[in-house]
């Protein structure tokens, strides 16, 4: 289940560290990190397993779904009449294992490849996150809300 707040403080250390460690790898190559950047690496700290109790809950009901029948699906409605298509399923890339990753809502579909399902996890709660931020701040695709002009 999406949790909109993260149980955790997202100022706590492990965040904060998950934070600093992005901004070094960053740097190591020129570059600093950008608001959009620093608030993607929050979202994955905040939610990291490792630390969340209700996100190793979840991330072990996602493991058993899917050594069980392959994927992982959820249906979601964090709105009135607002919901999330969630699904994480196992495949194969390379003779490797890989998770295909996808959230749907509101007419948009946000998708990718990873190699861990701790990857995979990660990917669920940023792409939730994005999409209700994106509602609450520019609006959904599908509305027009006057932010762009005429």
């Amino acid at each position: 289940m999406f949790r909109r707040v993260a149980t955790d403080d997202p100022g706590s250390a492990h965040v904060r560290e998950f934070v600093d460690r992005v901004r070094a790898a960053r740097a190591k190559v020129g570059h600093e990190l950008t608001l959009m950047q620093e608030a993607i690496a929050t979202v994955i700290a905040g939610n990291d397993p490792t630390h969340v109790a209700s996100s190793l809950e979840l991330l072990e009901a996602v493991g058993q779904a899917i050594e069980e029948k392959g994927e992982w699906a959820e249906w979601e409605e964090w709105r009135i009449s607002t919901t999330f298509a969630t699904r994480v399923a196992k495949t194969e890339r390379n003779g490797k294992a890989w998770y295909e990753v996808a959230v749907e809502c509101d007419g948009q579909r946000l998708a990718c490849g990873c190699p861990t399902l701790k990857g995979a996890f990660a990917f669920v709660h940023l792409y939730k996150a994005f999409i209700v931020d994106q509602f609450y701040s520019v609006g959904p695709p599908w509305a027009d809300t006057g932010v762009y002009g005429p």
